[in-house]
């Protein structure tokens, strides 16, 4: 190569692999026009070092070389991060986030974790551990979880999951351990100390001492790990609250968030905006709520205090879209009620589809004959009551169907006006609330016995007419702990 040819051509070192790009071609990009036309060390020896992922460099090289580019997950936040270093203002961006929101599923975070950081363009660590809290029981409940590496494993369980029992953390480290036992075995220690011992209940270690010992492990080493110091304010089994909505006017919603028992924590008014995304991947501190038995849906952003309703179309849209980025089985046009470990499905485009559950039962009972109908799943079960007033109890996995029955306040509730909740596991209560009286009922699944709750009484609000503090629903739902930590220390200095 002659001395002039040199002279045209710029060097990129990336890590341990030379390019050669030509000066004039290379200043379209904003960083290197800006390096070669100062005098810098760079500019004189025709050289740059730079330490950019390997197939983000080579595909952005291409591109600018070829005027086309490939993308694949495995690299395409390093791109698109690459892309705003050195300046670029072009479509790239959008087409690389279209990208992602159209391909992006579980079965890719252990390309996209390595990736992400708090301020990497197109998807942050903010949206995408947000992400994985929420629906890390669903994520554990498939099979793409038992061909994870090590790496994702270790990254996923020491996040502040949302989850209802530290057991479901332990169970599912185990099965992954013993996918494939002989490689993973060495494993168990290090990703034991990822339970969050100090918050896992006495009745679960039987079960994990079991469970070790199945591996040739000595169980004795759990009680070490129980030892452990713990943070106590970080129980990540206590993020499900209760959130009771009031509609105020046409703009604004009141919102009480209580705890288990329905002690009051935290009175909020939340104002409208209807430009608010609702994407499936988004920060901490937003929360879907869903009620009228999955036909509605609101966004709540914590952080904003805004909200925005969904649309029916926009509510199935988001929960099928949510449902296939987790399971392997794509769904359209679906009914989803949200299980403990999984999304159910009730209808896929009027076919008969309901996983696990027997379809022709489920369909029958939900929505078949004409019925309308209020549901809730607690556990493995699905309560149903509907315009006739008949109460049922679906199992899940066994399809087994029990009438219970609610003689005895059928007379002091009315379809229309009626609201039926529960926790999603860990409890043992069924709630009928009357949305205009505001009566309260309580059926305890394991008793079998109905008791009255009394009646729910609200703050009077001067500016607000009786007749607009309309409850909406009550409902449950997750809520992260920084954003519960952010409201009670705003409560509490306010109170000072």
């Amino acid at each position: 190569m002659d001395l002039l040819e040199t002279k045209d051509q710029l060097i990129i070192v990336n890590r341990s692999k030379d390019h050669k790009i030509s000066k004039q071609l290379i200043r379209k990009v904003p960083y290197f026009e800006k390096m070669l036309s100062l005098d810098l060390k760079e500019s004189k020896e025709s050289k740059v070092v730079l330490d950019f992922d390997s197939k983000a460099l080579q595909s952005f090289l291409d591109w600018l070389i070829l005027g086309n580019i490939f993308i694949e997950m495995d690299y395409v936040i390093n791109l698109c991060n690459m892309i705003d270093y050195f300046g670029i203002k072009d479509h790239l961006v959008q087409d690389f986030n279209n990208y992602f929101n159209d391909n992006f599923s579980i079965e890719h975070l252990p390309v996209v974790i390595p990736q992400v950081t708090p301020v990497s363009k197109l998807m942050n660590s903010s949206h995408l551990n947000a992400f994985i809290c929420r629906y890390f029981t669903k994520i554990i409940d498939t099979t793409i979880w038992l061909d994870y590496p090590i790496e994702t494993i270790d990254y996923m369980c020491s996040l502040d999951l949302m989850i209802h029992s530290e057991y479901q953390v332990f169970d599912a480290i185990m099965k992954w351990i013993k996918a494939k036992v002989a490689s993973r075995k060495c494993y168990i220690e290090r990703l034991l100390k990822l339970v969050r011992w100090c918050h896992s209940e006495d009745k679960d270690l039987p079960k994990m001492k079991e469970q070790v010992r199945s591996l040739n492990c000595q169980p004795s080493k759990l009680s070490s790990f129980r030892k452990r110091d713990c943070d106590l304010t970080c129980n990540r089994t206590k993020q499900e609250y209760f959130i009771e909505i009031y509609h105020l006017n046409a703009t604004s919603l009141r919102i009480i968030i209580s705890d288990s028992n329905f002690y009051p924590l935290i009175e909020q008014v939340i104002k409208l905006n209807n430009s608010m995304t609702i994407d499936v991947l988004h920060v901490e501190h937003v929360s879907d709520v869903f009620f009228d038995s999955g036909k509605e849906g609101i966004r709540i952003d914590w952080k904003r205090n805004e909200y925005r309703l969904l649309a029916a179309y926009e509510y199935k849209a988001l929960c099928v879209k949510i449902h296939n980025c987790i399971q392997e089985k794509n769904m359209y046009g679906a009914l989803l009620f949200e299980a403990r470990e999984k999304f159910l499905l009730i209808r896929n485009n009027y076919l008969l589809v309901c996983l696990p559950a027997n379809a022709e039962l489920i369909f029958k009972n939900f929505q078949g004959e004409g019925r309308y109908f209020r549901a809730t799943i607690l556990g493995d079960n699905i309560y149903i009551v509907d315009h006739y007033a008949d109460f049922i109890k679906f199992n899940i996995y066994t399809n087994e169907k029990t009438v219970i029955g609610c003689e005895k306040f059928k007379n002091r509730l009315t379809f229309d006006n009626l609201l039926i909740t529960s926790r999603k596991a860990n409890d043992d209560r069924v709630f009928f609330i009357d949305k205009s009286s505001k009566d309260a009922f309580c059926f305890n699944v394991n008793t079998q016995q109905w008791s009255s709750m009394g009646r729910i009484i609200n703050r009077k609000f001067s500016i607000v007419q009786d007749s607009t503090n309309k409850l909406l629903t009550l409902n449950s739902t997750f809520i992260s702990l920084d954003t519960m930590r952010t409201y009670l220390t705003h409560n509490d200095n306010s109170k000072n």
